[in-house]
């Protein structure tokens, strides 16, 4: 899984967004997570990413791991 901030043109803001995929090196189209809530910037999205979208993502990926039996990394790109 992958997750940040995109430019949704039908909302016409940015909106909080997580990519996963099947296999762990992420090939192929991935399904994607946005938001219904929307941003007029990329700051006050990427905060709200962080707060509310991050914590959920890290803990659903822990949660997988446990129930596949194998191990979880997570980066984060940014702070």
């Amino acid at each position: 899984m992958k997750g940040g901030v995109a430019f949704d043109p039908k909302a016409d803001g940015i909106v909080a967004i997580v990519h996963s995929w099947d296999n762990e090196h992420c090939l192929g189209e991935p399904e994607e997570w946005r938001s219904s809530r929307v941003f007029p910037t990329e700051g006050k999205a990427m905060r709200f990413y962080r707060k509310a979208v991050r914590p959920k993502l890290k803990k659903a990926m822990r949660q997988d791991a446990r129930i596949r039996g194998m191990a979880v990394q997570h980066t984060e790109l940014e702070q």
